[in-house]
């Protein structure tokens, strides 16, 4: 078993000569590129679902392996997941070959492995790079990989093009660091959707974005609330962009600037206060005035927020 901790950036304008510029500024052990194929599945129910699971089937030229993920948590870019992995042969995964334990019984996996089925694909070309970074001492093997292609589910296909810095030995600061540095390029937006919550979405069977409630924070600590009110705000910044709808917009925008009120509210509670929530303050304003004026899209695209959302999460990552 390993844990999978990495932060994901959606791609919003060309970065091609910025990034490429950024990667002569580091070093670089190693580079490769392939094109990868996967085929997520579930059973028609969504039994993996329920049970906060993924599971796939990747193939490249070069290997054939199923790996499941298991129940983890996303906040502010940062993904923090479970995953056991495992070369495969056969066109259905083998759950018995995935550890007994992270199943609710023997018998529930089995069920499941009776009715698996292919649910949605993905397919896309992997450039990647292994850099080796260090930041105020802490030193980490950070793999920067860029994938560029499409989910293909039941309702139509959309494109990947997206970033991601996963951590393979060393400090999560240097994560964060190495992240930081990466968001002053622009052209980025962090993501807070996987691409299988992507594609089960497409597949007709995840649930659609929709405006949430303010989370009941009754007896939260406030590093607690803060991170609440950080998925809160990137959950309804992405339905804001996604919506066509104006009247569901509108609704989103007031839900994402509730979350913004609860990290303010939150931080501001703390004895030292955060570094981060100075810059902060100006941020909230901004989006106020941004989502009055009409220009809150580019706002959200701005380096200096994606920067900000980064410093918030690695904050709480230290605070845990």
């Amino acid at each position: 078993m390993q844990t999978e901790i990495e932060i994901k950036f959606f791609i919003t304008s060309n970065i091609q000569d910025s990034l490429s510029n950024f990667l002569n500024s580091l070093e670089i052990i190693s580079s490769d590129q392939a094109r990868l194929g996967n085929v997520y599945f579930d059973t028609p129910a969504l039994d993996l679902r329920r049970l906060d699971m993924g599971l796939r089937i990747r193939r490249s030229d070069h290997f054939s392996e199923q790996t499941i993920k298991c129940r983890g948590q996303a906040v502010g870019g940062l993904h923090a997941r479970p995953e056991y992995n495992a070369p495969i042969e056969g066109e259905l995964p083998t759950l018995a070959t995935f550890p007994e334990e992270i199943w609710p019984s023997l018998a529930v996996r089995d069920e499941i492995q009776s009715r698996l089925v292919a649910q949605f694909s993905t397919d896309f070309l992997r450039r990647h790079w292994l850099i080796a970074f260090e930041s105020a001492g802490e030193r980490a093997e950070i793999e920067l990989a860029w994938d560029r292609g499409e989910i293909v589910g039941a309702l139509g296909r959309t494109g990947i093009d997206e970033l991601e810095l996963e951590i393979k030995s060393g400090e999560g600061g240097a994560l964060f660091a190495l992240a930081a540095r990466l968001a002053t390029l622009g052209g980025l937006r962090l993501g807070a959707q996987s691409k299988a919550q992507r594609g089960y979405r497409l597949a007709g069977l995840g649930k659609p974005l929709t405006v949430q409630p303010l989370p009941d924070v009754g007896g939260r600590t406030q590093q607690e609330r803060i991170g609440l009110g950080l998925q809160h705000w990137q959950h309804h910044e992405q339905l804001w962009l996604e919506s066509g709808d104006d009247d569901e917009r509108q609704r989103a925008l007031h839900a994402l600037l509730e979350g913004v009120a609860l990290v303010a509210e939150a931080a501001g509670s703390l004895t030292p206060a955060p570094s981060w929530l100075p810059g902060f303050l100006v941020q909230q304003r901004l989006l106020v005035a941004a989502g009055e004026a009409g220009s809150l899209r580019a706002l959200l695209h701005d380096a200096g927020m994606v920067g900000l959302q980064l410093a918030i999460a690695a904050w709480l990552h230290q605070e845990a």
